[in-house]
């Protein structure tokens, strides 16, 4: 039950900036907006300028959406037990996919776009560590 819980509390991390991208993105509130924490921020010459790229999106669809898909699926099966059953294989599955998309995106931001950004890093090792979890989880 101990590592269903944490996979709860890293699906709401990774929803919570999956969620802020979105919003951002949507321009619903500024990213540089004085509520938002300085190290969540999506400053103009960072965070910001990824999300207009090719590589923030996958088929098409903004990467941020399907990790909101990911993490409310990952965050309702790791309460329910029921759930749980049904869609583990297909959580590991979505899991290894975002740890190979992290891995990729990590170097486009390293080496091809050359922009720093936290949150991105931030849910790509939380990303790492669900997957870890969805392993040893049984």
């Amino acid at each position: 039950m101990a590592p269903r819980i944490f996979l709860g509390l890293f699906s709401v991390a990774g929803l919570l900036i999956s969620g802020y991208f979105a919003v951002v993105y949507h321009k619903l509130i500024p990213g540089v907006d004085r509520f938002v924490p300085k190290f969540c921020r999506v400053e103009p010459g960072a965070c910001a300028t990824i999300l207009g790229t090719r590589q923030a999106r996958l088929f098409g669809v903004p990467n941020f959406d399907l990790g909101i898909l990911f993490y409310v699926g990952l965050a309702v099966s790791a309460i329910l037990p029921d759930v749980w059953k049904e869609l583990r294989t297909m959580l590991l599955f979505g899991s290894i996919v975002a740890v190979l998309m992290g891995l990729y995106l990590s170097y486009s931001l390293l080496f091809q776009l050359k922009v720093h950004c936290r949150l991105c890093y931030t849910s790509h090792v939380i990303n790492i560590l669900i997957f870890l979890l969805l392993v040893v989880t049984p």
